[in-house]
């Protein structure tokens, strides 16, 4: 009986795809087409941008063996994520074509559990699925091409590690909540205010009790040791008024050689992070300015703009699933019947993700303001030169691309490429 009842619905699908009679389907279509294609498009001009001749203000950072160096690098890693991305996008279109949602539909609903836990167990199970054909391409990326440039310092241990850690805070903390979040639809007329509600509060508690919990699983917490560095940047902190509870070294080494620097926490609990690659390759003076750039996110309140923006986006976004889910069409779409809640949220993905990459677009050209704001602030804090240097070794260590297509910049970039910021640094000097 459940074969027949899944042929069925197989049947119809089809009919359905042939006629494009379905907005949804169409939509849907376009837009997982349409991205991939703008994403595609955005690799090739950037991988293009090599070509150029370099402006004067960034031939004394990138000699030729560096732009070479870093456009092989841009191409080995640009290759890795097409035939990544293609081949998630090919299953994605041959398990909808088929009609495999319909059957995973029909097997889960055989298993006579609660509707609730119907669609809990639906798209966790389409999630695991999604990670596990991702995990080879990760580990080529890994292993492959960050190892073959010389990033890599991840042993497999580590990485399989990581994973399983991964999966594990997946099933404490993302079920739970995923199950939240399909309650509310499945019992409340105002469903999306309380989605979104539940979602703010969450993120918001992680963003506190990630640097403290969950952190500290994947990356070692050292107090920085006594010395001049320590008492520099203590002191340097007391002069721009910023709350320090302490500093921390973070073994970024065991898995990169590429550097960072953050801070954690909130009010008079704040904490400075430091890699370890970061202190091994910038004198005193950089660390410095790095932090000074740091500390100006906090001290011009660019953390509660983009949170605040982070809200308003989910909002939209919780505004618009409530819109696709009480659409019968919209499930036919996708080849199923009725209204299973759990392959609704992963179907809304596919059709959010055009308006998610212009949201996108705002929320980036933003953090790239910010970036200019904060490097302003460390420059009148520290003086722009150690800044500019900083940023010139940053460049170089990790390869960054000298002249990024403004497609690029625009989709991808959350800071602003090296030659723009050392122009706007200049000017302070």
């Amino acid at each position: 009986m459940r074969m027949v009842e899944l042929m069925t619905r197989v049947w119809l699908f089809a009919c359905n795809f042939m006629t494009l009679s379905n907005p949804w389907f169409l939509a849907a279509l376009l837009a997982i087409l349409g991205v991939f294609h703008l994403d595609l498009l955005a690799t090739l001009l950037n991988l293009s941008r090599y070509r150029l001749p370099l402006p004067q203000r960034l031939k004394d950072v990138f000699d030729d063996e560096t732009v070479k160096k870093a456009a092989e690098y841009a191409g080995r890693s640009a290759r890795v994520d097409l035939i990544r991305d293609a081949f998630l996008l090919a299953v994605l279109i041959g398990v909808w074509w088929s009609g495999g949602f319909a059957w995973l539909d029909v097997q889960v609903r055989s298993w006579g559990l609660s509707t609730l836990w119907i669609n809990v167990v639906s798209i966790s199970g389409i999630v695991l699925c999604r990670a596990l054909l991702a995990l080879p391409f990760e580990a080529w990326e890994t292993f492959g091409v960050e190892a073959e440039f010389g990033f890599n310092r991840t042993t497999p241990a580590t990485f399989i590690g990581d994973r399983l850690k991964g999966l594990l805070l997946m099933l404490l903390l993302g079920v739970p909540l995923l199950t939240l979040v399909l309650w509310f639809f499945q019992t409340q007329p105002l469903a999306a205010l309380w989605a979104w509600i539940c979602m703010s509060a969450f993120s918001l508690i992680m963003a506190w009790l990630a640097p403290r919990v969950l952190m500290p699983l994947f990356m070692k917490f050292t107090p920085l040791r006594d010395g001049t560095l320590r008492t520099a940047i203590l002191e340097l902190a007391e002069r721009l008024k910023f709350p320090v509870a302490d500093v921390f070294v973070v073994d970024g080494s065991r898995r990169t050689s590429k550097a960072n620097a953050f801070f954690a926490g909130f009010g008079k609990t704040k904490r400075i992070a430091l890699f370890d690659t970061l202190i091994t390759k910038h004198n005193e003076d950089e660390l410095l300015a790095v932090l000074a750039h740091e500390i100006g996110h906090c001290k011009l309140r660019h953390v509660p703009v983009q949170i605040a923006l982070g809200l308003v986006e989910s909002a939209l976004m919780f505004w618009l699933l409530h819109l696709a889910l009480g659409s019968p069409a919209f499930f036919e779409a996708f080849g199923v019947s009725g209204r299973p809640l759990g392959l609704g949220l992963l179907f809304f993905t596919l059709l959010y993700q055009p308006a998610g990459l212009l949201l996108g677009l705002f929320s980036s050209a933003m953090s790239r303001r910010h970036e200019f704001q904060a490097d302003a602030f460390a420059a009148k804090a520290c003086n722009a030169a150690p800044l500019m240097k900083a940023l010139r070794k940053l460049s170089v260590e990790n390869l960054a691309h000298p002249q990024p297509h403004p497609l690029t910049i625009a989709l991808r970039y959350s800071h602003p490429p090296l030659g723009e910021r050392l122009a706007a640094l200049e000017r302070l000097l």
